[in-house]
């Protein structure tokens, strides 16, 4: 029996080194669950699909759109006899500097942006598809400003349920703590330092633990742990991976150094959350073993220079 894995797609595979947003028209037969490297904001054209987003189950229908953080885990599964036809924007974290940084959501809010009915957006979806297949002058800079458009109307549409930096951050945070949390969020599961994220603030170690710590209320080590275990427990309760491969997919290196965090945290093993499993499952119990990317037909992409 083959051992589930959770599908990693990395900004190489789907960027070149010298774009930043890449444009999609895709048509999806299956995508397996799965994370990324980016950003992805989606806009369904045609078709229905049942999505599940960090083990929470929702409906997919045209109209609708979404957009996931490098924290988040999904995977779509279509309607029999259906194909579902969407827009696929792919963004690279390292666009989001400036003024896209505040339109998307943090890594570690509580619930994914979407909405069933995103209809007054598509227009601004054809037209920056439409744009990105010309090469006249200012195509980078009219797709940048549609997808501002996008986002800040998706944003508002989302506004009375998400948690974003403005509202979860003081006012006052400067941006040199705001960009070191928006990197600990996009990169735990890596092995990170307090000395690498306090030179993303361009800070001391000494002086970014103590702004850390009087910006998010928890030490920078504590808030990392926490982001882990989030994390590990929606795959545990989303997907039939074992505990050991959940482990190491959430940043932790060591067996029983998880295991006693994630009881400390939650008050129970981490083979507990096994029971709360909400994903969708083939006819064995398991995963289904499609984890291929999204299909892609026609002239499909376009890639948009940083």
């Amino acid at each position: 029996m083959t051992t589930p894995t959770l599908e990693r797609y990395t900004r190489d595979q789907f960027l070149v080194p010298e774009a930043q947003i890449r444009i999609l028209q895709q048509q999806v037969h299956r995508a397996g669950v799965h994370w990324h490297e980016f950003y992805e904001l989606v806009y369904v054209v045609d078709g229905t699909a049942s999505h599940v987003v960090n083990g929470a189950r929702h409906r997919l229908a045209p109209g609708s759109a979404f957009i996931l953080t490098p924290a988040d885990f999904h995977e779509i599964v279509t309607t029999p006899g259906e194909v579902l036809v969407c827009y696929n924007v792919i963004i690279d974290p390292a666009a989001l500097d400036g003024e896209l940084e505040g339109l998307v959501p943090p890594a570690d809010a509580e619930s994914v942006w979407m909405v069933d009915d995103f209809t007054e957006a598509r227009a601004d979806f054809e037209r920056l598809w439409d744009e990105s297949q010309s090469e006249r002058p200012g195509t980078a800079v009219v797709m940048y400003a549609l997808l501002q458009c996008v986002l800040i109307a998706l944003a508002r549409r989302c506004s009375a349920n998400r948690s974003g930096y403005d509202d979860a951050l003081p006012k006052e945070t400067d941006a040199g703590i705001r960009r070191a949390i928006l990197y600990v969020d996009q990169h735990f599961r890596e092995p990170l330092t307090l000395a690498g994220v306090a030179a993303q603030a361009h800070l001391s170690p000494n002086y970014f633990s103590e702004r850390f710590h009087e910006t998010t209320g928890v030490s920078f080590q504590t808030y990392l742990q926490r982001r882990r275990l989030r994390f590990a427990r929606s795959l545990l309760a989303a997907t039939n991976l074992g505990v050991t491969e959940v482990c190491h997919a959430a940043g932790f290196n060591s067996l029983s150094h998880f295991g006693r965090s994630y009881r400390r945290r939650y008050g129970h093993s981490p083979s507990v959350g096994r029971t709360q499993r909400a994903g969708v499952q083939d006819g064995s119990g398991g995963w289904a073993a499609d984890t291929t990317p999204w299909r892609l037909g026609g002239r499909d992409e376009a890639l948009v220079a940083g």
